[in-house]
């Protein structure tokens, strides 16, 4: 998801920029960034753990999803799908089953009919990973994952009758004992032509890590891609909470840059300008060796999610941002691990607010919004037809920023602006508080007297009486 990222002259933290005048944000309605914004923002599902039934007194997951907007949804869900059997020769039946690790973990199994009810109820976009992995990892041969592949886009697209569009080949190839990224663009070429041939209309992606993979694999690879993934985990080596506010310039999108430059200047010229990106995953985790950031489930890591997630609706060839992930294998984790956009009930944990204030606010275009000081991140978005305008913005820093002035240019015929805010007690908040504000009033095309608590998100929704 991308937006216009605002210019700024404030150290993060402070009220007002440099001569002492008082800090307005400006909105360009008709500064058009990207289309489709309100169709990115996703997460990943745990096939093992997501079933209603391993949890009877929650709420339906569908409810929890709905809250969040999730508009794509990743089946069976990372390394776990590389390990995951959708259904058992002669492919009559959708019956999920485990191997490897993952038999390990008690739960009713999703299989891949509930799993479509659940994102047709919820108006989704299936993302389905087709399992690949090396033979001495799974004892499952090449030639049997291809015939699972194109069996499964037979039964879903020509039997059930589904359309899944998003095929991914293997989750996160580079970690494959036995391919390397030339091998591994063999292996696309192969199951793209296979799976096509069951169905010519679905799209196929593949992923990569790195400048190197992408240099290595997309001059063999991209004839027979539509898109590749990425895995986004940006704040390794940040150590804490305290590197975000103090570096505003970090680029918390950069594995996607790299893809976007590995497909510019490594696939064949006729083939660059429609591969898309798609973030499979995304988390603010630091896998950093030497003291890294606490993996909590806080209002921080929260806090960046949320940023990125505006980062990449401002990049128009991001088609989708994934959160990894709704949960992990123990429920009773969900406030200590950041991996839990959802808790034993089924209500939405800080991760999960991060996935909701866009699943909720996004709308059909992002436009430009400018003037920010360097201690926030402001996005807008606007519905097609113009009616209505949400502000997003994030005071990454601890103290107050006062804003004297939200102007809108063009004002528009907007008279009110409802607020809802995520905030808490500071960045190791595991309990942060989503709640609705007075709502503002709209004079003169702008919105006056907001202030933004620090490490806190607010949204302004703009709209008629």
């Amino acid at each position: 998801m991308r937006i216009l990222v605002l210019a700024g002259a404030l150290l993060a933290g402070s009220l007002r920029p440099a001569g002492g005048q008082e800090c307005e944000l400006v909105v360009h309605p008709d500064q058009i960034l990207r289309s489709g914004a309100d169709r990115v923002v996703g997460i990943n599902l745990n096939y093992i753990r997501d079933h209603d039934e391993n949890r009877p007194q929650a709420r339906p997951i569908q409810q929890a999803l709905s809250e969040m907007g999730a508009r794509w949804l990743r089946f069976p869900g990372g390394e776990k799908s590389d390990f995951h059997l959708w259904a058992s020769p002669p492919y009559l039946k959708a019956e999920s089953r485990s191997q490897g690790w993952y038999t390990r973990h008690a739960g009713r199994r999703m299989n891949f009919d509930e799993y479509m009810a659940l994102a047709r109820a919820v108006r989704a976009e299936p993302c389905l990973v087709a399992a690949y992995d090396s033979e001495k990892r799974t004892q499952t041969t090449r030639q049997k994952f291809l015939e699972l592949a194109v069996a499964w886009v037979r039964y879903a697209n020509v039997e059930k009758k589904y359309g899944v569009k998003y095929w991914e080949i293997g989750n996160e190839n580079w970690h494959n004992e036995t391919a390397r990224p030339e091998e591994m663009a063999e292996i696309v070429a192969e199951f793209a032509r296979a799976m096509k041939a069951a169905d010519p209309a679905i799209r196929i992606g593949s992923n990569g890590s790195n400048p190197a993979w992408w240099a290595a694999f997309l001059p063999r690879a991209a004839p027979h891609l539509d898109f590749v993934s990425v895995s986004l985990y940006n704040t390794s080596g940040w150590h804490g909470y305290d590197y975000y506010p103090r570096h505003p310039e970090v680029n918390l999108i950069g594995t996607v840059t790299q893809a976007l430059k590995g497909i510019d200047q490594h696939a064949p010229e006729a083939d660059r300008k429609r591969i898309q990106v798609v973030v499979a995953e995304t988390n603010s985790k630091d896998f950093a060796k030497d003291r890294p950031w606490s993996a909590e489930n806080s209002l921080g890591h929260a806090l960046v999610t949320c940023d990125t997630i505006g980062k990449l609706l401002l990049e128009p060839r991001v088609a989708s941002a994934m959160l990894w992930t709704t949960r992990w294998m123990k429920d009773d984790e969900a406030p200590d691990s950041q991996w839990y956009a959802l808790d034993s009930k089924n209500r939405l944990t800080a991760a999960g607010h991060a996935v909701a204030i866009w699943g909720r606010f996004a709308r059909e275009r992002m436009v430009a919004v400018s003037g920010q000081p360097a201690a926030l991140s402001a996005f807008a978005t606007r519905g097609a037809d113009g009616r209505a305008l949400n502000v997003i913005v994030i005071n990454k820093g601890y103290e107050p920023v006062a804003i004297g002035r939200v102007i809108l240019r063009p004002p528009g015929n907007f008279t009110r602006a409802a607020v809802f805010r995520l905030s808490g007690s500071g960045p190791d908040d595991r309990a942060p508080k989503w709640e609705e504000l007075p709502a503002l009033r709209v004079k003169g095309g702008a919105v006056a007297g907001l202030t933004l608590p620090g490490v806190s998100a607010t949204v302004l929704s703009l709209g008629g009486e």
